[in-house]
């Protein structure tokens, strides 16, 4: 049986100016501090991929807020794009799916 990774992979490509970051995995209150280490400095444009996290908590989503508006700080823009479904559930709930930058397909 296949089990969804414990861990967060992080995978950058791109370019000071504009950079994708790629996550799969967790993103939980144990994966935040590397996430957010790994983000930063931010390009000033920056797109996040979440097609491969299977898991996000009230941190990973308190990390994406937290990362949203230290771009609006510093004038840069973060998307966000392929949300899964199980954290996209979360975002609605919490009512942070209409506040975040989401591209949808």
């Amino acid at each position: 049986m296949n089990r969804p990774p414990v861990d967060l992979n992080i995978e950058q490509r791109g370019t000071d100016a504009a950079r994708s970051i790629h996550l799969s995995g967790r993103l939980d209150a144990h994966q935040v501090p590397a996430f957010l280490g790994a983000a930063q400095p931010l390009a000033p444009h920056t797109t996040l991929d979440l097609a491969g996290v299977t898991f996000m908590d009230s941190s990973g989503l308190a990390a994406l807020v937290k990362l949203v508006r230290s771009a609006r700080e510093q004038a840069a823009s973060v998307e966000i794009v392929n949300v899964q479904d199980a954290v996209r559930l979360a975002m609605e709930i919490t009512g942070l799916y209409a506040a975040l930058p989401i591209r949808t397909a």
